[in-house]
């Protein structure tokens, strides 16, 4: 009850939810389309490209305004992607190569200007460096406008665009059969991701930007098969994150908000890649034991109906000791006689024989037609 009361009520506290809410909200979205491209790395790339772009914009004015600094960040941004797209484009260095290497170059010469800063007379590094790091507590209710406009126009973009990011995600090939100009789509997601990376900087910092980006998608990836469900889930794991993570870290001492948010984000990812609908490993799991016992029961089912056939007399019960050494198999056959008994598919005659029964003879027809 404190913890919502404050919610509601305190002011920082109230900044810092909302909007580590609304990012994640825009961050899980365009993340989907980033991991199913199979650019997850290019996300830390942009993030880490855009430090120099907020020390140069410190050194250019000498002011510590958000706004210069994250414009400084958003045209570094722009010149990280743009060179990511010429490397891949005009060698034969893939996007991961590409990644690393505008990631070292940009983050290196970064904290190379950090550091000067750090050093130049009535100037101090303080205030900057919590793009590296993030510092939630710091939003105040203008940075939670910017943040609502800027996921608001990813999302509506989003929206408008969905079919050719759709069908630039899956077969690239395609976007030109259908009228669509595949650079330009491409440059459309690019300003998109480095609007969002740009909006979080302040609050996750450019280390933690793409667990905001990769990990909702991925784990959202486990309970769907559906691109916009996918994105739904996303967008959601990410936003929740986010707002529980701020949460947390208010209840608790000392406890920096990004790194909170990172943890739930463990958390669920965690729980989707374990009991995911679609590919968790346990409901894999508990589906393949299902189908071994299920192809056991069929066995039995086969086997009392050749039993049948081998005998004249009609209604002929057979012990469990017959059916065991029919199907080859002494374990588990008590338990899956029992099994079948209680769904109809067998009659027992109290004294451990079976026979199959009407149900039983309708079930196996079903089988057999679909063998046929």
């Amino acid at each position: 009850m404190n913890l919502l009361y404050n919610l509601l009520f305190d002011y920082t506290l109230r900044n810092v939810a909302l909007g580590t809410l609304l990012l994640g909200l825009g961050s899980g979205a365009i993340g989907t389309f980033m991991t199913l491209r199979g650019e997850s790395l290019i996300g830390d790339a942009i993030a880490h490209a855009t430090l120099p772009g907020v020390a140069l914009a410190y050194l250019l004015t000498g002011i510590k305004d958000p706004s210069l600094l994250l414009i400084g960040a958003a045209v570094a941004g722009i010149i990280g992607i743009g060179s990511i797209m010429t490397i891949t484009g005009t060698t034969k260095i893939d996007s991961d190569g590409a990644n690393g290497i505008i990631l070292s170059i940009f983050f290196g010469f970064g904290l190379l200007l950090l550091t000067y800063i750090q050093k130049l007379p009535n100037s101090s590094q303080a205030g900057l460096d919590r793009f590296i790091f993030g510092q939630a507590a710091t939003i105040v209710a203008s940075d939670v406008a910017v943040i609502a406009v800027v996921q608001a126009v990813v999302l509506l973009a989003l929206i408008l665009f969905f079919k050719e990011l759709k069908a630039s995600t899956f077969d690239p090939q395609s976007t030109t059969v259908m009228g669509f100009n595949r650079k330009i789509i491409d440059v459309i997601f690019a300003t998109l991701l480095v609007a969002v990376i740009v909006t979080g900087l302040q609050t996750v910092g450019v280390i933690l930007i793409s667990a905001l980006l990769v990990s909702p998608a991925a784990a959202a990836r486990q309970w769907t098969h559906s691109l916009k469900t996918m994105v739904i889930l996303s967008s959601l794991f990410s936003g929740i994150s986010g707002m529980v993570g701020s949460l947390i870290s208010a209840a608790t001492m000392d406890l920096p908000t990004g790194p909170v948010i990172v943890l739930v984000l463990t958390a669920i990812i965690i729980v989707s890649f374990l009991f995911g609908s679609k590919r968790g490993l346990v409901i894999k799991k508990i589906a393949q034991i299902k189908r071994h016992q299920r192809f056991d029961e069929n066995r039995i089912l086969f086997a009392l109906e050749d039993l049948a056939r081998s005998h004249e007399e009609e209604g002929l019960y057979h012990s469990r000791h017959t059916i065991a050494l029919m199907v080859g198999e002494r374990h588990g056959v008590k338990r899956l006689l029992k099994k079948l008994t209680a769904e109809g598919l067998l009659l027992d005659d109290g004294s451990a024989s079976y026979l199959l029964s009407g149900e039983g003879k309708a079930h196996l027809a079903t089988l057999h037609g679909g063998r046929s």
